[in-house]
């Protein structure tokens, strides 16, 4: 079945959208609970999971219902209690822990077509984190074979397909099953699996190179799904590489371990003092009043909690697409775990498949606040279009330095230069100004106030390797504009070093005049003095 999926914003590869299917919308980044088919099983009511906690979506195992009921007729909204849309496993997670099940391809599609789910996963066979490659290549292969059966074996068109991408920590594996499985029309959705055992390692680097991987190869008007999230401060990190849905048990897991889940880390029920929460749970009783309760109203109360908490973070996600501001959120939450910090260091590696979907404008201002930040897709992407812009015209050019410059909004200077500018119309027609910015080089005035060269804010202490290559790259290409003469503004004490260490502007015949000092909000008329005094010449 074709589904429709409306994407509203978009920000790193994060998608805020909306699946449309005929048991209503899922929003997306969407968080799916996995729940049991069998209600008892539950540590909360799933009836209540719609209006109680804005769950959208779940996903149960047909394998166990098939186990358990065996061809007995289920309705299975109604055996699970949940009026939304729901999606069944294959087994295919049941083989990898016990082994071989006794499920054919047919037999699993069948059965999942006649329970009526509203997304059915063919039988794949997922990849173990110790298996060899030829192992997972063998299990790919068999994948891939049995997908390309999916369109002649669905007999109904009302259950939305979804198609499995197998190959495990093997990325050329996860290619090969990306590039088929995508071609492969009855699919709806895609989903990655094999991920759990690399989650219970904290594996998280690896897991942003498979993600990141079969999203380079699958249809980008089909939602991605991740099969075995985790705790709720990886959310960020899988959205942000393209995940568009992701189900977790963690939720209940945890509550089971009388375990409390925040957005950034975990506590046993018994260290707290306090409850660190607003949530409906945590406002009516306290962690010491709890552990007198039933055991079972302990783990009710804790599987609430943290399903709470596994929503809001995604509200949290939701608005920062929305807001442009995913990036700030995942370098916070990176900084929750060394494992997790290393999962966004390999996204940050790989920034540059970030920018297409990473608007160039956006709602507010960008934050430099770590040397991980000049990583950003925004940064990026806007250095390359500078490095594009035409030599300037004139044979003087001005150059106002900021780095090092304390300053609450730079856009006061600029304005107030370019108003300079239009009062004195002969020194504009025999000087170019242009800009030296410690995050994005050199640039003309004139542009000075295009998103984001005036709407950011820096930690003054960027690395001093990152100036000096800015500084490099900032003389190097002074050294080709064909000028004459050359007025350095501000504070020059780098490029004094960097000019020292590698004479770039010393090899040349440029007349150079330096006014150093460090620019700050009074500065505004030492700056003016100086171009009167240019004038003047």
């Amino acid at each position: 079945m074709n589904i429709l999926f409306e994407i509203t914003a978009s920000d790193l590869l994060g998608r805020n959208g909306i699946i449309h299917t005929k048991k209503g919308k899922i929003r997306t980044p969407c968080f799916v609970p996995v729940v049991h088919p069998e209600a008892s099983k539950n540590l909360l009511s799933v009836n209540e999971f719609q209006t109680k906690y804005a769950v959208d979506f779940i996903i149960t195992s047909s394998y166990i219902l098939k186990n358990r009921y065996a061809d007995a007729k289920i309705d299975l909204h109604k055996q699970t209690g949940f009026l939304g849309p729901i999606m069944t496993d294959s087994g295919a997670y049941q083989s990898l822990v016990y082994g071989e099940i006794e499920f054919t391809p047919e037999g699993v599609i069948a059965y999942q077509e006649g329970i009526g789910s509203d997304f059915g996963v063919p039988l794949d066979i997922p990849i173990a984190i110790d298996d060899s490659y030829d192992v997972a290549k063998a299990k790919v292969e068999e994948t891939i074979l049995r997908c390309k059966k999916v369109p002649a074996t669905i007999a109904k068109t009302d259950t939305i397909w979804v198609g499995p991408i197998q190959g495990g920590r093997y990325l050329d594996l996860l290619e090969e099953s990306s590039r088929v499985v995508s071609d492969i029309d009855s699919f709806g959705m895609f989903a990655l699996g094999s991920v759990v055992e690399l989650m219970s390692d904290y594996q998280y680097d690896t897991l942003v190179d498979m993600i990141l991987t079969v999203k380079q190869h699958l249809d980008p008007g089909r939602p991605l799904h991740l099969f075995g999230a985790g705790h709720p401060s990886m959310f960020p990190l899988i959205v942000a590489a393209g995940c568009d849905s992701f189900d977790s048990a963690a939720y209940a897991l945890y509550a089971h371990e009388k375990r409390y889940m925040t957005t950034t880390q975990t506590f046993l029920l018994e260290e707290l003092d306090d409850f660190p929460c607003s949530c409906p749970v945590c406002l009516r009783i306290t962690p010491k009043d709890l552990l007198k309760r039933p055991k079972s109203e302990i783990l009710s109360a804790l599987a609430s909690h943290n399903l709470f908490v596994c929503q809001t973070e995604m509200k949290n996600i939701r608005r920062a697409i929305s807001m442009g501001t995913l990036w700030e959120l995942l370098e916070s939450r990176s900084l929750a775990h060394p494992n997790l910090k290393k999962g966004f260091d390999r996204l940050k590696e790989s920034s540059h498949l970030l920018v297409k979907s990473t608007p160039q404008i956006k709602k507010k201002g960008i934050f430099v606040v770590s040397n991980d930040s000049l990583q950003r897709p925004e940064i990026i992407s806007h250095k390359q279009r500078l490095a594009t812009l035409a030599p300037p015209g004139n044979k003087n050019l001005i150059v106002i330095s900021l780095l090092h410059a304390d300053l609450e909004e730079v856009y006061g200077i600029f304005r107030s230069v370019k108003s300079f500018l239009k009062r004195n119309a002969t020194i504009a027609a025999n000087y170019d100004i242009w800009v030296l910015d410690p995050v994005f080089g050199l640039y003309p005035l004139e542009i000075s106030e295009l998103f984001p060269l005036a709407q950011y804010v820096a930690i003054d202490n960027l690395s001093r390797e990152y100036i000096h290559s800015i500084i490099r790259s900032s003389l190097t290409k002074l050294v080709g504009f064909d000028i004459d003469s050359l007025f350095l503004i501000g504070n020059l004490t780098d490029i004094n070093e960097v000019e020292k260490e590698h004479l770039i502007l010393g090899k040349t015949n440029l007349s150079i005049k330096s006014f150093g000092f460090t620019i700050n909000d009074s500065s505004l008329s030492k700056i003016l003095f100086i171009l009167n005094h240019l004038f003047g010449q």
